[in-house]
């Protein structure tokens, strides 16, 4: 009898320890957990208790709880985390200061057990006084390169006097949307910047951190009062350049290039082959870089590289999305006899967001063009004439460029049915091609406190089939654009270096004015408007 209590009493020790986990089966859990009650409520004054607790909607992860949870102000007193079952309970070891409005907050990446994040932080304030501070700062935060909302990071506040080798006041992280929020706060003068709070201490550590500055150095709270901070960008410098890690022949002339992260080929892309004597032996031209794998680039050489000889690649003009231009390897490597047995097909072509009346449709295959009947097959559907032997098509290495006569007629649709020896059957391909009366434009109108300032403007397509590299004052027009999604960027150059200047923390240097937004729609026939208000 002894011996089953004991086991009994194991038995019930170690499941009141361990995270509960929510049945198995029935469709698939996708919503994080809630929080349905606190105790006491948020608000409560004249709290002199030891304990609140949060009661879930379900079961939590525990150690991501725990994790997630923040104390401020920093009350230097300990405290434990209790559960029972659904409700965690944060129990203080000693009383809490008088007149002090303290702040418990349950971070966004809190799990259910199926790994769902909360999402939001919630926060729940008392009170040990008479009354609660309300005073509230709020901000948003994007992705200087895309324009998203900005999550992952943290958005410090610092309150007079300030010192930031010290831990901060107080701490918020983004939502989903990009918004920060600092509630139940005093009056007094704050200090925020946004943070890649690693260790997650709450202390900018300049060395191994990226911090950027938010677009007011300080605000002054009044009693109860709240303030905006507005959008701020946040933008991490890459200067590294990508490496090139390794060489891989597929066969004696396809090449598969694995470098440390995404890269892409620039129109100066050079890639020349030398052989043992440092000699050059041929060139590679790039094939194409996989969108599921941007790190891999193929290339094919010119000239077989056969087995058991010694080569080395230089390579130029191959960079990351920053620009940075890839180092490349200093080992050599070894040819192959390896036959390329890569079935020939079509990659993609260059009118998916539309042609010029006078530009050629390029059509990509996956390895060199040899055979003739790619050219002989390609038929040209001018309205409902077709083409069987268009003029002037061309091949060189793996593309096939077919040009218009002059231009493409004006008000006529064009097909082009190109021969994939994959399929062994023509690839319809349907290309829009812009007729200039249906051009649209754009009016961009900029309010700005230093109207002498210059503006830059860039306006581009995600394939960059067309785009704008311009400056202007206040007011810009822009006519005659082909009616697709563009993203705009615009900021105002303080310094006139032709850069976007992000700022500095310390000292305190304020981000120039910036401005992005992504599918700006084109509409044919119709002008636009965007009016940014920088004030």
């Amino acid at each position: 009898m002894i011996h089953h209590i004991n086991v009994l009493l194991v038995v019930t020790l170690f499941f009141s320890c361990a995270t509960p986990i929510a049945p198995t089966g029935g469709p698939a859990d996708k919503v994080g957990p809630k929080v349905e009650e606190t105790s006491p409520r948020t608000g409560t004054v004249n709290f002199d208790g030891r304990e609140v607790s949060f009661e879930f909607s379900e079961f939590v992860n525990r150690s991501s709880f725990e994790k997630e949870l923040i104390i401020e102000p920093d009350l230097s007193i300990d405290y434990e985390v209790k559960w029972r079952r659904k409700t965690a309970t944060v129990e203080f070891k000693s009383d809490l200061p008088d007149s002090t409005t303290v702040i418990i907050t349950v971070g966004g990446n809190t799990t259910d057990t199926r790994s769902n994040k909360i999402g939001a932080p919630i926060q729940l304030a008392v009170s040990t006084g008479d009354e609660i501070d309300k005073g509230e700062i709020l901000g948003r935060l994007r992705n200087a390169e895309t324009g998203e909302a900005q999550t992952g990071v943290k958005v410090l506040l610092y309150r007079e006097p300030f010192d930031l080798t010290k831990p901060a006041n107080y701490s918020s992280e983004p939502d989903t949307g990009g918004v920060f929020r600092f509630g139940y706060l005093r009056e007094g003068r704050y200090k925020a910047f946004a943070l890649e709070d690693r260790n997650r201490n709450k202390i900018w550590d300049a060395e191994n951190e990226i911090a950027r500055p938010l677009n007011a150095e300080f605000i002054t709270l009044s009693d109860n009062g709240k303030d905006t901070l507005d959008v701020a960008y946040w933008f991490e410098v890459d200067t590294l350049k990508p490496k090139l890690q390794a060489i891989g022949l597929l066969s004696t002339q396809r090449m598969r290039l694995r470098f440390g992260e995404e890269v892409r080929f620039t129109p100066q892309t050079s890639i020349s082959i030398e052989d043992s004597s440092g000699n050059e032996y041929t060139t590679a031209f790039p094939l194409y870089i996989p969108e599921e794998e941007p790190f891999i680039a193929f290339a094919y050489a010119r000239q077989p590289l056969t087995a058991n000889s010694s080569y080395r690649l230089n390579i130029t003009g191959i960079s990351d999305p920053s620009g940075n231009e890839a180092i490349g390897l200093e080992e050599s490597f070894l040819g192959s006899d390896q036959e390329d047995t890569v079935s020939q097909d079509i990659l993609t072509f260059n009118g998916e967001n539309g042609l010029y009346p006078d530009q050629s449709l390029i059509v990509e295959f996956i390895r060199p063009i040899s055979q003739q009947e790619v050219v002989d097959s390609t038929v040209v559907i001018e309205g409902d004439v077709d083409f069987k032997n268009w003029p002037n098509i061309t091949v060189q290495d793996n593309k096939l460029t077919i040009p218009p006569q002059q231009n493409w007629l004006e008000g006529v649709d064009y097909k082009f049915l190109v021969w994939n020896p994959k399929s062994r059957r023509r690839q319809l391909i349907d290309p829009n091609i812009w007729d200039p009366v249906n051009f649209g434009g754009i009016e961009i109108d900029v309010t700005s406190p230093d109207s002498t300032k210059a503006f830059r403007l860039q306006l581009y397509d995600d394939k960059n089939t067309f785009s704008i590299d311009s400056t202007f004052s206040n007011f810009i027009s822009i006519e005659d654009i082909p009616p697709i999604k563009y993203t705009l960027v615009l900021f105002q150059d303080m310094n006139g270096n032709g850069i976007w200047d992000y700022g500095s923390v310390d000292p305190y240097i304020k981000p120039e004015p910036y401005y992005i937004q992504q599918n700006i729609n084109i509409q044919r026939g119709f002008t636009s408007e965007v009016k940014i208000d920088f004030r």
